[in-house]
């Protein structure tokens, strides 16, 4: 059972040493593509399936192997959009998966079975439009769609970090998320703003034979970028909310300094899930 007894060691050092493992081994695999990125986004779903599971059902009893059955389905259903044109069969199937995950949770009288049922959704279609955004559209435009993905959330935590601590000001959440203010969060969308409206660049486009989202130029990804950074603070406060909830510091262990899966891609999440959509009604 999780508890808010398990001390994670958030010191500089280790963080800084756990990216330097971690973030070439995937960019690296990001870079790759294909199946081996499909891999990856599958094991990274069912982690943060086990994650939720173990997060929702903190201080109950949960049905013995709920979260390792929540986690091999959600990351099978993930994985299964490597194999489709388009996310909606993946999605499709992922919905069965969880639905059978939900079964095995009432039948066996566990704990809060519509609460678990949302958050491996969400984690997994999360996870399959990325699979999507990557891997159906050549080799070159997949990455160039994961890249703007990330770059507006790093451009986004990196802004509204810096950002806050030089103005400070009023708190934006402070009962959720102490250390954020106001003026952090518009601050993450100007900078993320900029950065996609940079990654617009005709000149890049043109050098790597890619093209953005409805062929939008800079004042379209600046408008991308910058709502798209909002809704990167509110992924965050999601996750934080539950944290919060069920009186946990982090969701896991896996990454040293860090927490786990869903503490580092909490904002990820539900930008991936809003870029993808708008990737498929404005044309990817």
């Amino acid at each position: 059972m999780m508890t808010s007894a398990v001390k994670i060691d958030s010191s500089l050092k280790t963080r800084i040493r756990s990216a330097l493992i971690f973030a070439p081994l995937v960019l690296l695999v990001i870079y790759i593509g294909g199946p081996a990125f499909a891999v990856m986004m599958a094991a990274g779903a069912g982690v943060g399936a086990w994650e939720w599971t173990r997060m929702v059902t903190t201080g109950q009893h949960p049905p013995r192997r709920l979260a390792h059955v929540a986690a091999a389905l959600t990351g099978i259903g993930t994985a299964s959009a490597g194999v489709f044109a388009s996310p909606f069969p993946a999605f499709c199937f992922l919905i069965s998966l969880c639905v059978l995950v939900l079964a095995y949770d009432v039948a066996k009288k566990g704990p809060k079975p519509g609460l678990m049922f949302f958050g491996l959704v969400y984690v997994g279609f999360s996870m399959i439009l990325m699979i999507w955004l990557r891997n159906a559209h050549g080799n070159a435009q997949g990455l160039y769609h994961m890249l703007t993905l990330l770059f507006i959330v790093w451009a986004s935590d990196c802004f509204a970090y810096f950002t806050g601590r030089t103005l400070g000001g009023p708190k934006l959440a402070p009962k959720i998320s102490p250390k954020k203010t106001w003026s952090g969060f518009f601050g993450s969308s100007v900078g993320a703003g900029v950065v996609a409206a940079l990654v617009a660049c005709p000149a890049l486009l043109d050098k790597f034979g890619v093209h953005t989202l409805g062929q939008w130029g800079y004042a379209g990804y600046f408008a991308l970028g910058f709502v798209l950074a909002m809704f990167g603070q509110a992924g965050d406060l999601f996750i934080s909310i539950y944290k919060r909830r069920f009186g946990i510091k982090d969701t896991g262990t896996l990454i040293p300094g860090h927490g786990g899966i869903l503490d580092r891609i909490d904002a990820l999440l539900l930008v991936a899930l809003l870029f993808g959509v708008l990737a498929g009604i404005v044309g990817a």
